[in-house]
């Protein structure tokens, strides 16, 4: 069942403020029942999305792209105020499923539905030393000025680095790859801790600890997924790409020089090489079936991030005609670095084989505007919080020659993306 709200016309006023508020205090603060965060500290980019003014949702997974493209066409604004860029003119925010199959398995993912792109009743958004706010004309305001309660609450700690069922899917999917049913496929795990945690405090946190990766949350009330994501699925900004091929990591040292040998491993090891280059593949593949132009490929580098370093290689190209940014996410969703090659059979392995439901994992989450730009996340290194839990989530690549233990080790550090967070690492 696709739901959206009555197609009207909506004003929207824009102003440019003379000083930032504390966006995070702001989300904080608001009691809208839909609500939704974003920043990318190294990029000075950061805002806040409260309300919902206009929605296009579909319940349904199966069709989760198309039926919010059809209802997009329903959106109908009428901006005054005063100039600004191009973000600030009426922007969607929201994100999809991972599988387009219906999964009942744990958590429940309900509210969130098949996907969702939300014009918010305000959106206040800083890029660098500038801030706006734009609101549905006739909006009440809500005072500027409120503080973060810095509390993150409580949380149990759980043991994060034994599993012995993930063992036995990693074990599984091996046999697929050697039975040559499929080339890689990504294998995932969760990891429920009972909680009550604050959400804003713990986002202040995941950005202060990863300002290279884009910390986001998206709220339906009490349910928040929320995350810092390293992985740009792309990024549009009028007929400009940009996306890059992530996979293949080992974890970071604090010592510098056996950290670079831990890089120059990555960068030498057979095993991360083939499940990268799997990757780049299939996006310029995807890309170029897309009609994109690709600009010259560049070579592969180390992403550094906190407590582990992926291979990365920036990808970039010009979009052909009438094409914008959510024709490349349906395009590149999901990508081999999350589901594996070939597509449609590793994503069906996934979906009967995983002890979870992804939901929102993995999956696209971002922004764009009426004209088709923004950028979109994989929504990796991510949780789904509710008043009574933090379930996390996190994967890896299994191509020939993958090790089950250096796999369960490899998701281990990834949690610790959030569990550093909560203060339970190291």
């Amino acid at each position: 069942m696709t739901t959206l709200t009555e197609p009207c016309q909506l004003t929207l006023v824009r102003k440019q403020l003379e000083q930032s508020p504390d966006l995070l205090a702001l989300w904080a603060s608001s009691k809208h029942h839909q609500k939704a965060y974003w920043a990318v500290p190294d990029a000075g980019f950061e805002f806040v999305a409260l309300g919902k003014a206009q929605h296009f949702r579909t319940d349904e997974r199966a069709s989760r792209f198309e039926s919010v493209r059809a209802d997009l066409g329903t959106l109908n604004i009428d901006l005054v105020g005063e100039p600004g860029p191009d973000f600030t003119a009426g922007v969607l925010v929201g994100g999809f499923a991972f599988s387009d199959r219906e999964i009942e398995r744990h958590p429940d993912w309900a509210v969130f539905g098949g996907g969702e792109l939300v014009l918010p009743e305000i959106f206040i958004a800083r890029s660098n030393d500038r801030t706006w706010i734009t609101h549905v004309e006739g909006t009440d305001i809500p005072a500027l000025n409120p503080s973060l309660d810095p509390e993150l609450g409580w949380v149990e700690e759980v043991d994060h680095k034994n599993d012995d069922e993930y063992l036995g899917l990693v074990s599984s999917a091996l046999k697929e790859i050697e039975a040559g049913n499929m080339t890689k496929v990504v294998t995932a795990r969760s990891l429920s801790l009972p909680a009550n945690l604050n959400s804003a405090a713990l986002l202040e946190r995941l950005k202060t600890r990863h300002p290279s990766c884009a910390t986001f949350a998206i709220a339906h009330g009490s349910q928040v997924f929320l995350g810092a994501s390293p992985e740009k699925l792309v990024n549009v900004e009028g007929n400009r790409l940009e996306t890059a091929a992530l996979a293949g990591s080992r974890p970071r040292h604090e010592h510098p020089g056996a950290d670079a040998q831990l890089r120059a491993e990555l960068l030498a090891h057979p095993k991360e090489r083939n499940e990268h280059q799997i990757v780049i593949d299939d996006i310029t593949e995807s890309l170029t079936n897309a009609g994109v132009d690709l600009d010259s490929p560049v070579g592969t580098g180390v992403m550094k991030l906190r407590r582990i370093q992926h291979l990365h290689t920036p990808i970039s190209g010009t979009l052909p005609k009438n094409t914008d940014i959510l024709d490349i996410v349906k395009a590149l969703h999901p990508t081999p670095a999350v589901a594996g090659l070939p597509r449609q059979r590793s994503q069906d392995w996934i979906d009967e084989h995983e002890l979870m439901d992804r939901g929102w994992y993995a999956a696209p989450v971002g922004w764009m505007t009426p004209n088709g730009s923004g950028e979109f996340r994989v929504a990796l290194r991510s949780a789904l919080l509710t008043d009574t839990s933090l379930t996390l989530f996190a994967g890896g690549g299994i191509v020939e020659g993958a090790e089950p233990d250096r796999e369960l080790a490899e998701t281990a550090t990834k949690f610790e993306a959030l569990l550093g967070a909560l203060d339970l690492t190291p």
